[in-house]
């Protein structure tokens, strides 16, 4: 399992607010859920189970070099809903997909300079 604080709180930035469950200790892991429980109504928590990601091929623009360059990574897809409709009718919708390619030796995906950030649709 992983435990994420929201993307809303200062501790989000960086993966700092990232718990993988399996790299923790039941001490350690017992106290991120605390925590998490206790901070629900300032910053909350999302507990999901953890797929590792797979390495995909990207490619991504070195401007220096002015030339394509090839990089090995894995990819994370973040879905962007929004709410459309008033009252009643008001519906989540799927709107967009940001796919982050982090390079392969980096242990929890997150936007970083070394990352590939493209935008999709769903």
């Amino acid at each position: 399992m992983i435990l994420k604080v929201s993307g809303f709180s200062e501790l989000a930035w960086g993966a700092r607010g990232v718990h993988l469950g399996s790299d923790l200790s039941l001490e350690h892991w017992s106290a991120a859920v605390d925590t998490a429980l206790e901070s629900a109504s300032r910053s909350p928590y999302v507990l999901q189970r953890y797929h590792k990601p797979r390495i995909v091929r990207t490619d991504w623009f070195d401007f220096e070099r002015n030339e394509w360059a090839p990089m090995e990574g894995r990819v994370r897809l973040c879905p962007y809903f929004f709410v459309a409709g008033e009252g009643d009718a008001a519906r989540a919708r799927l709107c967009g997909i940001l796919a982050t390619v982090c390079p392969a030796d980096k242990k929890i995906i997150h936007g970083m300079t070394e990352a590939v950030l493209a935008p999709g649709g769903p």
